[in-house]
């Protein structure tokens, strides 16, 4: 007999089914799923599908008869069958639906014969039905079937945020046309459903055990976990070593907020955020929990603790109660600093009905509450003036604005190193929602991780393209100080073009008022004319050739932690990363079906921003401005354009108010290199 693929082979010509003679020995099969199976493809290329029919077994089980029908066999004309007596007075709407069978008779019956496995005993070829068309047969079931290759595109594509529809075209375009996926839209929605039950309720316990074999893998993965009286997860915490060595580099200051829809449950999920050498969102630990209180954010906090070792220097979040409370309990000497935009925001929702001239008092307020050049007491003074100006110094939310001033007002911050990278949470508002373009709100915790994955690669990924660009080339020199050249090859680019604007405003925004000597040291008063006029007092000592300013301590701690970081690097580094579905499942996974399901997955919670919002006032305006307007005659200054104009530029200076207050001290440097950079060099 010919094998199985030489006899399928031999049928790749045939446009209509032929006669096959039951009696001849070629037709008989070793097993009966290899005589299915031929079936099966016969009736694939000729153009019906087929199904499992009546058989008939012996004691031991040993299928002895088999049928196996075309799929319109038998009739539905007794389930179809309507009753027009009745029909007029049927006053619930019938479902529309429709059936396939028709009678066909067409079939094959294999028998057991023993040792030679299974002959064909009878083959009716003739179909009470016309075939399916050549255009047609790619929706057959038999041609719909997803490969290894289609399950890995699905599955790939759904953590990179695409569903089954955006990843269907994307594969007809690599194939060339539909006809050539070898699969419709229904079947890749099918793989994702397959994979979702796949975890089914052993979600939780598959998280865990991924997180477990990671940490056998590499000493330097962190997680931690807590469940309920019942065993339900409730809160998750996870760090990787890269995460936990950016902490070690950049996480003087971090931002901290959560974000929602994220999972099923409706877990919060709440990123530990900073900024790196490029300005860029780095993510240095994330978190799960059930629900914003303080117990859970006590919690994630001193697991961070215990990951991360040392505190930050300042961490910024919005105005959360409960985020209040659970900051200082755990962290000792970090400054809690609350977001000035979530504050800012919230001036013409809180005092439109209290001011007729907001634009005036905007102005005035602004300027005092951005400045980082006025001390504490100066914005104190002006605070009261313009409360006074504008009769509100009975106003109730601005005078409890007042009474937390130490933790957002810059002015209270100018002592405080590198506190000034950061002073709204925008950085976790950004990646907030960078992670929204690779997680669903229907997403497992299995699944959610996997994305989260996908997204902390494109994020470093990013990180080493920068990397690289910084050390292929060199930026244009404005000025020819070697201080800039030697900026240019020590900063990354980002942080260059800041020192750059620090060199050129020491250039032409400075002026020295005067020079003095005392024992050995020479004093200079420097003028910034960009800084209102303020007078810096640099101090030259000729015996060690030491440059000190007013600001010199904070000069020393930035040299401090310089030095700090350099020997870290070098001393110190994390350990590095030493057929069947279920199968397919696991590998594309990354975790088997545990055996015992202890931690059970968390309930669905209910949080702030759950429900119906409530909505105020000024936002009941601007939804009213946005709404398009008739085309009538109106006067310009009723339609409030004007006002719209005014908020959206208060924003936008808001958020371009963002600046680091550190790199005015190049001033310093600029007064030490002055006498020397000049310097004719010799031929």
């Amino acid at each position: 007999m010919e094998s199985l693929n030489s006899v399928i082979g031999s049928n790749e010509q045939i446009k209509e089914p032929h006669a096959i003679n039951a009696s001849d020995s070629d037709f008989s099969f070793r097993s009966l799923e290899y005589g299915i199976e031929f079936y099966r493809e016969y009736g694939r290329k000729s153009g019906f599908e087929i199904r499992r029919h009546t058989e008939k077994k012996h004691e031991d089980d040993t299928v002895l008869l088999k049928h196996i029908v075309c799929s319109r066999a038998v009739s539905n004309e007794s389930k179809m069958d309507v009753d027009f007596e009745d029909f007029s007075s049927i006053s619930k709407k019938r479902r529309r639906t429709v059936s396939s069978r028709c009678g066909c008779k067409a079939k094959v019956v294999f028998k057991f014969d023993g040792l030679k496995g299974y002959n064909v005993l009878s083959f009716v070829e003739e179909h009470s039905h016309f075939l399916v068309s050549d255009s047609g047969k790619q929706f057959l079931k038999s041609n719909r079937v997803l490969g290894l290759a289609h399950k890995k595109l699905v599955f790939d594509g759904a953590k990179a945020n695409m569903g089954p529809n955006k990843i269907y075209n994307f594969a007809k375009k690599l194939c060339g046309s539909y006809s050539n996926v070898g699969a419709t839209c229904t079947e890749f929605k099918n793989w994702i459903r397959d994979v979702k039950l796949y975890i089914g309720d052993r979600d939780a316990q598959m998280i865990i055990k991924k997180f477990t074999d990671k940490k056998e893998m590499c000493d330097g993965f962190f997680y931690d976990y807590a469940v309920d009286e019942g065993g339900r997860l409730t809160r998750i915490f996870w760090a990787d070593v890269i995460g936990r060595r950016n902490y070690d580099v950049f996480g003087d200051v971090i931002s901290f907020d959560s974000t929602y829809s994220t999972n099923k449950y409706n877990m919060k999920f709440v990123p530990f955020t900073g900024l790196d050498n490029y300005k860029k969102c780095v993510v240095f630990a994330v978190g799960l929990i059930a629900k914003e209180d303080i117990d859970n954010y006590v919690w994630i906090f001193e697991v961070f603790m215990k990951c991360m070792i040392r505190e930050p220097k300042c961490i910024i979040t919005d105005q959360c109660p409960a985020m209040k409370q659970a900051i200082p309990t755990v962290f000792r000497e970090a400054r809690h600093r609350l977001c000035m935009w979530h504050i800012m925001k919230k001036f013409n929702q809180k005092l439109a009905k209290c001011i007729s001239k907001m634009d005036d008092f905007k102005r005035k307020i602004n300027a005092l509450i951005w400045s980082i050049d006025i001390d504490p007491a100066t914005f104190e003074v002006g605070w009261k003036d313009v409360m006074k100006e504008f009769k509100l110094e009975s106003n109730e939310w601005l005078c409890e604005l007042y009474n937390i001033r130490e933790s957002w007002i810059p002015a209270y911050y100018a002592n405080d190193p590198t506190v000034g990278l950061l002073r709204t949470t925008s950085i976790s508002e950004s990646e907030n929602n960078f992670f929204d373009k690779f997680n669903r709100r229907s997403d497992t915790l299995t699944e959610f991780h996997l994305r989260y994955e996908s997204a902390m690669e494109k994020q470093r990924h990013t990180n080493a393209r920068l990397n690289y660009e910084g050390t292929k080339s060199m930026p244009r020199m404005d000025t020819p100080l070697l201080l800039e050249r030697d900026a240019a090859e020590l900063y990354t680019r980002t942080m260059f073009y800041e020192i750059q604007k620090e060199i050129m405003s020491s250039c032409y925004d400075m002026s020295i008022n005067s020079i003095s000597e005392e024992d050995c040291v020479k004093v200079f008063s420097i003028k910034d004319k960009k800084r209102h006029g303020k007078i810096f007092e640099v101090k030259h000592a000729y015996l060690n050739n030491d440059v000190q300013c007013l600001d010199g301590e904070r000069l020393d701690y930035l040299e401090g932690k310089l030095k700090e970081l350099k020997h870290s690097l070098r001393e110190s580094s994390w350990k590095s990363d030493t057929q069947n579905k279920n199968n397919i499942m696991e590998f594309f996974v990354g975790s088997k079906i545990p055996a015992e399901v202890i931690v059970k997955p968390p309930i669905e919670g209910r949080n702030k921003g759950c429900g119906r919002r409530i909505v105020g006032d000024y936002e009941k305006s601007i939804s009213q401005r946005n709404k398009k307007v008739p085309r009538i005659s109106f006067s310009l200054r009723s339609c409030g354009l004007s006002r719209l104009f005014f908020d959206i530029g208060s924003f936008s200076m808001v958020l371009l108010s963002f600046a680091d207050d550190f790199f005015g001290q190049f001033i310093c440097w600029f007064s030490k290199n002055l006498a020397t950079v000049y310097r004719p060099q010799s031929m």
